[in-house]
């Protein structure tokens, strides 16, 4: 590990040059325009603005948007927003940008200027339509300091115009030209300012460990974004050709997700693993990876196919993302299997929260599950014995908190969508997703049917945020119920019997009183927990699940805790 300390002049200077190079796994330009005028006052201060992190790789890598010759084998892997920031900063374009209109569209975004007249906080500010129209020189673009430099006499010179400027234009009372001269030419040596550079040099095994450690400025660096580098390395041209085009597919079909949890699926599919270090060598290659990668994309379009069958045309309402591992890899395995049955072990996994938080051993656990399975049956039943405990639905789980309930919103919609529930705004459409296109403007909606500007203090909050007081409409609707009183908003919006009842709701709602409310919000949960326990039984089938435990059985709820 060697450590070095490096202009910012250098580093943007590498940057532009290609000297570094930024893998096509990375993630585009992300900071805020705040973000970037933060690090310009940081400098300014002289506040430290952290260390880069670059692993020395004779391997090299597919690099974002090159299109030189050069094969530089320096990564910047912890650092790169801040060394995009600082060829903003310095009005030069990094060799990843493309040249033309991209590249003045974002130096008009991340416009930075310098205040010279102020004599405290904020120094810069990020130009607005305001600030450009100031006749004087007050508010003065950052780069245009940063490529002065005062050794060459002709920068010199327009360095002490400007300040001449700045005192004609009756700005930094007090200071004469030479002072104010110096205030610039402070600005101008945030240029020379010196950053840590830590460079590694390790065996892959090694990086991978430290990289996995890594947070910079909230952002982890992941095991999956250092292996997909080495794909890239080892494969020139399949991520940013293929992986990434069909991430950005999966994004616009509703599957946004990330590419690190589509590379999950492929290691899963491919290895029945998600930890990389775990996996052999020669899987990386082209030979392995490339198959792998066609059964992935299959076993994804039949899980898309799937779940829109059901109504879920994207991956927002799921508890987890990382349930898609383990049912790729499931439908991998068994893709002529009907679907019943594994929606069922998906929604009782999502339901005790089988993959969230740290669920790396839960995943690999069931991979291993569906390997080793002789049919789909089989593998559903083992799957659903990680689980361990299967306990009917009851009131109480939908008299959870809606807003902390994902698997409860799972089941709502799903209810309601199986029920084939007409929109009370435009009965004529079904809310939810038609098997394929999301149903124009009636992307479901939670509405509280008692809202809770109308009851106010009348009833706890708890009771008034219960699923059981939740129903799915359109936008249009939820925005006209308002905080209406349901006795008046049902008749006004002609809401028939009907349609509450495919909502699980009574037709006595719009007789039903405020006082009347709590006894209201129980009978629609039990309503939604007989409705709850009949869809499970039937998706089930002839699937044997697991006996409780004497302990496990005395749980007071059956949704986990998520």
């Amino acid at each position: 590990m060697g450590y070095e300390s490096v202009k910012v002049k250098d580093i943007v200077k590498r940057s532009v040059g290609h000297e570094w190079s930024i893998p096509e796994f990375q993630r585009g330009f992300v900071w805020k325009t705040t973000q970037v005028r933060d690090l310009a006052e940081s400098l300014w201060l002289n506040y430290p603005v952290g260390t880069l992190l670059i692993w020395d790789s004779s391997a090299g890598a597919e690099t974002k948007g090159a299109t030189d010759s050069q094969s530089p084998t320096s990564w910047v892997v912890d650092g790169q927003q801040r060394t995009t920031a600082l060829c903003i900063l310095s009005g030069r374009k990094p060799y990843w940008w493309q040249t033309g209109k991209p590249w003045d569209d974002l130096l008009r975004k991340y416009d930075i200027r310098f205040d010279i007249h102020t004599t405290k906080p904020p120094f810069f500010v990020v130009a607005n339509a305001a600030t450009r129209k100031v006749a004087t020189k007050r508010y003065i673009p950052v780069r245009d300091l940063l490529n002065l430099d005062t050794d060459v006499e002709k920068d010199q010179k327009a360095l002490l115009d400007l300040a001449r400027q700045v005192k004609l234009d009756g700005l930094c009372d007090g200071l004469d030209v030479t002072e104010v001269y110096t205030r610039l030419d402070r600005l101008r040596k945030i240029r020379d300012k010196d950053v840590v550079l830590i460079t590694v040099d390790n065996d892959l095994e090694d990086v991978v460990e430290i990289f996995a450690r890594l947070n910079s400025r909230g952002t982890r660096v992941t095991e999956a974004d250092i292996y997909l580098g080495v794909v890239a390395a080892r494969t020139p041209g399949w991520v940013r050709q293929h992986y990434l085009p069909y991430i950005e597919s999966l994004g616009e079909s509703g599957f946004d997700v990330t590419p690190n949890l589509v590379f999950r699926t492929l290691t899963g599919i491919g290895k029945k693993r998600v930890r990389y270090r775990d996996i052999d060598s020669d899987f990386w290659n082209e030979t392995y990876i490339l198959p792998t990668w066609e059964r992935t994309k299959k076993a994804w379009s039949l899980t898309v196919k799937h779940l829109r069958d059901r109504g879920i045309s994207g991956n927002a309402l799921l508890p987890s993302d990382n349930a898609l591992v383990p049912l790729t890899a499931l439908l991998d395995r068994f893709p002529e299997a009907t679907f019943d049955q594994v929606f069922y072990w998906l929604l009782q996994a999502s339901r005790f929260g089988r993959y969230s938080t740290s669920s790396t051993s839960s995943m690999e656990e069931d991979l291993k599950e569906i390997a080793d399975a002789s049919d789909i049956k089989d593998a559903l039943e083992r799957l659903l014995a990680r689980i361990r405990y299967l306990p009917a639905l009851t009131a109480d789980d939908f008299l959870r908190d809606y807003s902390d309930a994902r698997f409860g919103r799972l089941l709502l919609y799903v209810l309601i969508y199986n029920a084939g529930a007409i929109d009370w705004d435009k009965p004529h459409m079904k809310i939810g997703f038609d098997s394929g296109d999301l149903v124009a403007g009636l992307t479901p909606q939670f509405h509280h049917v008692f809202p809770k500007a109308f009851i106010g203090d009348s009833h706890p909050e708890s009771l008034v945020n219960a699923l059981a007081n939740i129903a799915l409409i359109g936008p249009k609707a939820n925005i006209r119920i308002s905080k209406n009183n349901p006795m008046d908003y049902v008749g006004k919006y002609n809401i028939g019997d009907s349609q509450l009842s495919q909502q699980f709701i009574e037709p006595t709602l719009s007789s039903t009183s405020v006082a009347e409310f709590p006894k209201w919000v129980q009978t629609r949960a039990e309503r939604l927990a007989k409705a709850g326990n009949e869809l499970l039984a039937a998706l089930r089938g002839d699937l044997k699940i697991p006996e409780p435990l004497a302990s496990e059985a005395s749980s007071e709820h059956a949704f986990s805790a998520e």
